[in-house]
């Protein structure tokens, strides 16, 4: 599904109510300042996106790491499992 465009609020639109300011850079500032805002959100949301792909990936080694547990402990004994995991985190 195609995201809607966001309909942008001039920030600080009272710059453009104030006398002549068309010949001072304020507009211009101002502009660049929505614009270094605009790409803050962009990365908040591209960092909300890969966090949650992050849990799911995390989800997804859990689970496999739970899988190939149970697989050792059916083709050698869970107390042999057991006894390799003490042995491995001896080291």
């Amino acid at each position: 599904m195609k995201q809607q465009p966001v309909e942008r609020v001039k920030m600080m639109p009272w710059i453009d109510v104030l006398p002549n300011v068309a010949k001072t850079d304020l507009q211009a500032r101002r502009d660049t300042i929505q614009e270094l805002a605009r790409q803050a959100a962009e990365a908040t949301h591209k960092a909300l996106v890969l966090t949650r792909q992050a849990e799911q990936l995390r989800a997804r080694a859990y689970l496999a790491a739970c899988a190939l547990e149970g697989e050792a402990k059916g083709k050698f004994s869970a107390d042999g499992v057991e006894q390799a995991k003490i042995l491995a985190f001896a080291r």
